[in-house]
């Protein structure tokens, strides 16, 4: 019988497991080791900053999960076997594991994701069958296989609900050493109950501390002397992005100004840009028509 996912959740916060892997050693695009560390000790619950739409898009995995799951073992014939217990490392009992699946008679497990086609195409996703995955990914399933110890993790990832790409981490010695080591540097500030500096360049460093700071006491305080130079540093910083923008701003002119009323403007060096009408209808706003400009690189040139 399935334990209720509120005690589940529960003990996912006396250790680390895959989906963590990446913010504790600082490689999240999603959160901070310092959020981590708040949610692991309680100080804020761990869907604090998730949106409505960020709810609901895991609230599918978690239903989409059997069909991927299906697809997998009905296309390369094997058995999988489901956990509903959290895996335990051997050695380090706060490096923990929630396993999708793993593969009946093979040292392989099996994690299943539903991904929006756009990510899929602009999200780090590599060649399939190979183990070009987004970073976030590729720290979960190399987690997994520190934990089990198993030989190799597949992802099947459910592409726009309708295709099934499929990739594969093997085991790799050096990465697992540095996982379980990185993740061990950061359980000893839970131990310290210490948390880990704040990335403040990290994109949801402002929106984190808006969430624990919502309101205001009222009260006035003095800044330290590092608040000085913080102050300037913004403000130069400031002035910097808006003469930046103002000059892309004024290359795309020029670039328009260039192309006249052409769709296609080359580079002399490869590259080029497209112009195309949008028309946008009415529906809930005023109907529209603008041209997008695009740049496009040729294969293997950096934009």
């Amino acid at each position: 019988m399935n334990e209720p996912r509120s005690q589940w959740l529960e003990k996912r916060k006396r250790g680390i497991g895959g989906s963590d892997a990446a913010a504790a050693l600082g490689q999240s695009r999603h959160k901070t080791a310092h959020q981590l560390y708040l949610e692991k000790t309680g100080q804020i619950p761990g869907d604090v900053m998730a949106s409505p739409d960020a709810v609901e898009r895991m609230e599918f995995g978690r239903l989409i999960e059997q069909v991927i799951a299906d697809m997998y073992a009905r296309r390369y014939n094997v058995r999988l076997r489901k956990h509903n217990k959290l895996a335990v490392h051997p050695r380090f009992p706060w490096m923990i594991g929630s396993f999708d699946r793993t593969v009946d008679g093979q040292r392989i497990g099996l994690e299943c994701k539903n991904v929006d086609s756009l990510s899929y195409r602009f999200g780090g996703w590599g060649d399939e069958h190979s183990d070009q995955v987004p970073q976030e990914y590729l720290l979960q399933c190399a987690h997994y296989l520190a934990v089990s110890g198993y030989d190799a993790w597949v992802l099947a990832a459910c592409v726009g609900g309708n295709s099934l790409k499929i990739f594969r981490v093997e085991r790799d010695s050096e990465l697992v050493e540095l996982i379980e080591h990185g993740e061990a540097e950061f359980w000893q500030h839970i131990e310290r109950s210490e948390a880990p500096p704040l990335d403040y360049q990290h994109p949801t460093a402002i929106p984190l501390l808006k969430r624990l700071f919502p309101g205001t006491s009222g009260e006035t305080i003095r800044l330290p002397a590092e608040a000085e130079a913080m102050h300037h540093a913004r403000l130069d910083f400031t002035e910097q992005a808006e003469l930046m923008s103002k000059g892309a701003d004024a290359a795309k002119a020029r670039i328009l100004h260039m192309m006249g009323e052409a769709a296609v403007g080359l580079l002399p060096n490869g590259g080029g840009y497209t112009r195309k009408v949008i028309k946008r209808d009415g529906y809930t706003v005023e109907p529209s028509t603008y041209v997008d400009l695009r740049f496009s690189a040729r294969k293997g040139e950096k934009t």
